[in-house]
């Protein structure tokens, strides 16, 4: 695990939580604790990418070094200001950096009794136009709208897709460019190659104009294309925020998989409430499928980047046909299971074979629990109970990763597990980290040993600064608790050797090995073209 330098490991101190609470609510390249005389006193985030060295680095320093000469008056009047009013709106200003970089300024004044008052700076990349957002992923957008839909806030999605007379739709950043002229304050991203979604697009008339609009930009440019609209009703009905999100990216990855006649197969032609009224009729028969272990595990290896060696598997579930039910993916399967309240019933069902397949591999094995199990104290009992008479479990050769840490309501709750956990010899890891507004307050608030990064951010690791840069921030973070980094969907040699250089410890992905059975002590080493999320969920 990595060591905690004398500054990370102050958070531990009851005086310094609060930098954390506030860092919580950081989406930004840079944060950073300021006294209100301009000096850092605790800095993190993509100091290395942006300006040359470790965030630790610029502790005990004027923030105004690493800020442009040009903007140092704009930088000592948003101080004051910031100071006098307790927060300050984003506002633009360069860095001291060789490309001058333009980042948003926006700071929170903390101040508690008997404590020294502070400042909490962000630095973010400005907001990210229409154009760019269409390029998002299926993931990023569904977290936008979920966001929304737990607020309450969400009306009904938009879905678009645009199809070009038997040559396949046209380049998505045409399609981007001629969005985001035609319909300059919706949130749109892409879900699939001619596939997008779109948030605020005014109701059925309101989409239809924006479709009709789109066309026409796009054959105004001489590309011949065909945009054909669809509302997905959100209204939940007696629905859950729960099931309803789980609904939702059922919808949304059906849509991308598809398109609308995929919504449609899939039972969703009555929305999010329609589709789970009709699921609920099975539930019997998927109690019956988790209750007789009616799926498949795979293995797939996670290795020290360093070297190479063999660390540990992690376990993706593959379920088996269930009659009467329709899912798509192993994912679909899970999200269904969620949503119908059959949760904590799989997790125990794949604890089980896990512990059963862990106490034969010549290395441990991680499982994924869901963050909604993971609240639960019956579900906790009901665990150790399981890992306690397990060999494995025993052994200490067993990993959990948390999942969903966006649905985590109860923290003490799930803090309390896993500390049981880990009080056993069972390592804890918070999956995904980096995909929620939720990691943060996750990380500061639970006993985490290993923190697994989003695969959405791998990809472009190895080209994209914006990406490198978010990386190196959410890896001093994870620092900072002693928690050990994993990147997962690794594809290239390249990505693998720049994770390494930014202090990645652990990778997994299809550069190193493919999912399969256990069997003579390892895995099969395979690559492949394309990328996939390789978690069970």
């Amino acid at each position: 695990m990595p060591q905690l330098s004398a500054d990370s490991a102050s958070h531990h101190r009851p005086e310094t939580n609060e930098r954390f609470v506030a860092f919580a609510f950081a989406a930004a390249d840079l944060v950073a604790e300021v006294e209100p005389g301009g000096t850092i006193t605790c800095a993190a985030g993509a100091f290395r990418t942006r300006l040359g060295a470790a965030p630790e680095a610029f502790v005990g320093r004027p923030l105004r070094d690493i800020i442009d000469p040009a903007d140092r008056a704009t930088l000592d009047a948003a101080l004051l200001l910031l100071a006098e009013r307790g927060r300050l709106l984003p506002l633009m200003i360069r860095l001291a950096d060789p490309g001058r970089t333009r980042l948003a300024l926006a700071g929170l004044r903390f101040a508690v009794t008997d404590r020294p008052v502070r400042l909490y700076l962000t630095l973010a990349v400005p907001p990210t136009p229409i154009a760019a957002q269409t390029a998002a992923s299926p993931h990023a957008f569904a977290r936008a709208t979920e966001a929304r839909l737990r607020a309450g806030t969400a009306g009904d999605i938009g879905l678009l897709e645009v199809s070009a007379g038997g040559a396949g739709p046209p380049a998505d950043d045409a399609v981007g460019s001629a969005l985001r002229r035609v319909a300059p304050d919706v949130l749109a991203g892409e879900m699939a190659p001619g596939r997008f979604g779109l948030l605020d697009a005014g109701g059925g008339a309101g989409l239809l104009a924006i479709a009709t609009s789109l066309e026409a930009e796009l054959r105004a440019q001489g590309v011949e294309v065909a945009v054909a609209s669809r509302t997905l009703p959100m209204a939940a009905g007696g629905l859950t925020a729960m099931q309803a999100a789980r609904a939702l990216r059922q919808a949304l990855a059906a849509f991308a998989r598809d398109g609308a006649a995929g919504l449609d197969a899939a039972g969703f032609a009555g929305g999010l409430a329609g589709y789970l009224s009709k699921a609920a009729g099975h539930v019997d028969a998927l109690s019956r499928a988790i209750r007789g272990r009616c799926f498949d595990l795979l293995f797939q290896p996670i290795v020290a980047l360093a070297g190479r060696r063999l660390h540990h598997y992690e376990a993706l579930l593959r379920p088996r046909p269930v009659t009467g039910c329709s899912f798509a993916t192993p994912q679909d399967f899970v999200l269904l299971v969620e949503a119908l309240g059959l949760a904590g019933d799989l997790d125990l069902a794949v604890a089980g074979l896990v512990g059963d397949a862990a106490a034969a591999a010549p290395v441990p094995v991680a499982f994924n629990l869901s963050a909604q199990s993971l609240q639960s104290a019956a579900f906790r009992d009901r665990l150790l109970g399981l890992l306690a008479a397990s060999p494995a479990g025993r052994a200490g050769r067993l990993i959990v990763e948390m999942t969903e840490t966006a649905e985590v309501e109860d923290i003490a709750a799930a803090a309390r597990t896993a500390e049981a956990l880990r009080a056993i010899g069972v390592p804890f890891c918070l999956d995904d980290f980096g995909a929620g507004a939720a990691d943060m307050r996750l990380l500061r608030a639970l006993p985490a040993d290993m923190v697994k990064l989003d695969g959405s951010y791998v990809s472009g690791v190895a080209r994209d600064g914006r990406d490198r840069g978010f990386i190196v921030g959410m890896i001093d973070i994870a620092r900072a608790v002693n928690a050990a980094v994993v990147a997962e969907q690794i594809e290239t040699e390249a990505e693998a050797a720049t994770l390494l250089e930014m202090g990645v410890t652990y990778g997994q992905g299809w550069l190193f090995g493919r999912p399969a059975p256990l069997a003579g002590g390892g895995v099969p080493n395979a690559r492949r073209r394309g990328r996939a999320r390789e978690t069970w969920e």
